[in-house]
């Protein structure tokens, strides 16, 4: 089989993707799919990145086990978001075609536009108050539709815990293993969906040394980077990533 030059660069914006991802806990699916979806089939895409992202938080969960905050996973995040993402499962095997790519533009610029804000603000000063419950558990449970369809929860449920006091490992090895729980599920509905033939498996043993390297580039920023001036150049690549797939 030969590699097609869309692979190949679909396999730097994996590297690129787990680097984000190993520095602040999530991002790695929004910045595959939205930076991806210029290369490839959303569909496609997604199911390639999703097993792929099971090396890497993998990684994070086993490493970092001890930084997991149970009762937070396990109460409140994963009933919740298990929930939503099996119903986005089912809703996105219904449907096909081109508008995919233009809702998941315009829910990114939406999301992104919106933490910007939020990080601005936060820089002013401003009380942020955390979210009611009810708002905390309509986020979580979105987070998982969202999830669902397009493996993308990780702005709702940034909103939803993300004031829950958390210092910066806590967070990212809880969000890691909130990915990894539905990645396993999400690989398991494609595998009996008949996702994975010869051909996708050969195009996973590309894209897997990619990994790697971008979580060894993701340990060495996570220890040395200014956390709020990383996450603020992600959002502000990921708002023209979108516009560019609004106007393609």
């Amino acid at each position: 089989m030969s590699v097609e030059p869309a692979l190949l660069l679909f396999a730097v914006v994996i590297f690129l993707s787990y680097g984000v991802q190993t520095v602040a806990g999530f991002g790695s699916m929004l910045i595959c799919v939205t930076l991806g979806a210029h290369l490839l089939d959303i569909q496609e895409l997604v199911t390639l990145a999703v097993p792929v992202s099971i090396l890497q938080t993998s990684y994070i969960v086993a490493r970092h086990h001890d930084k997991i905050d149970r009762d937070l996973l396990l109460k409140r995040v994963l009933p919740l978001m298990a929930l939503g993402t099996v119903i986005g499962l089912f809703a996105f095997a219904s449907v096909a075609g081109p508008w995919l790519r233009i809702a998941f533009g315009a829910m990114i610029l939406v999301l992104a536009s919106r933490e910007l804000w939020m990080m601005r603000a936060a820089a002013a000063d401003v009380e942020r108050p955390p979210p009611s419950k009810i708002a905390s558990v309509t986020a979580i449970f979105g987070a998982g539709l969202i999830h669902g369809v397009f493996a993308t929860g990780g702005p709702l449920l940034v909103y939803a815990i993300g004031r829950e006091g958390l210092d910066k490992h806590r967070f990212r090895a809880t969000l890691s293993a909130v990915w990894l729980a539905l990645s396993l599920v999400l690989v398991s509905f494609f595998a009996i969906e008949g996702r994975y033939s010869a051909e996708v498996g050969f195009n996973l043993l590309v894209l897997v040394p990619a990994v790697p390297f971008g979580i060894g580039l993701g340990e060495i920023l996570h220890a040395r980077v200014n956390e709020r001036r990383f996450k603020g150049v992600v959002w502000v690549l990921l708002i023209a990533a979108a516009v560019s797939l609004l106007l393609r």
